[in-house]
């Protein structure tokens, strides 16, 4: 039988290098995240595009990956990179952080769903189902499937 063993070396190699990534890596990721946040909120609150229930979708996704990559991607970098565990103290927090991170990362992929059952609703050969696509009954799906 062959055993694999690291020795003490290896792992202080790569325990610094994880830790080198999170402090360099992350925060160019967050600036990243962030600069296409920013640029897709301002192309989809446009004048001409505002007024399509399917850019309010993706205004909430936008906002939703804005505030993920900041509950977690953040958090993260500073608790692995540079040794702040701001969260580990308090339990109320910590569960409250847990829960922000998997709602968040639950709801990207809610309102891309959205987004494309209103596509569909749009291109149906109905008229009574293309009529349902409107801005109001983006609004209210976007608070019930955020409340619930």
């Amino acid at each position: 039988m062959s055993s694999v063993s690291l020795s003490s070396d290896t792992v202080a190699t790569m325990k610094s290098a994880e830790k080198y990534l999170y402090q360099f890596v992350c925060p160019m990721l967050a600036i990243v995240g962030t600069i296409s946040c920013i640029v897709n909120l301002i192309v989809f609150t446009q004048k001409t595009l505002r007024k399509h229930p399917c850019s309010i979708y993706f205004v909430a996704y936008n906002v939703a990956n804005f505030m993920y990559i900041y509950s977690a991607l953040l958090t993260v970098t500073l608790s692995v990179g540079y040794n702040i565990n701001a969260i580990v103290d308090n339990l109320i927090i910590c569960r409250l952080y847990l829960y922000v991170i998997i709602l968040f990362n639950c709801l990207s992929p809610f309102y891309l769903i959205l987004a494309s059952v209103d596509r569909i609703l749009v291109i149906s050969s109905n008229a009574l189902t293309r009529r349902r696509s409107t801005r109001r009954f983006a609004y209210l799906c976007i608070i019930i499937g955020t409340l619930f």
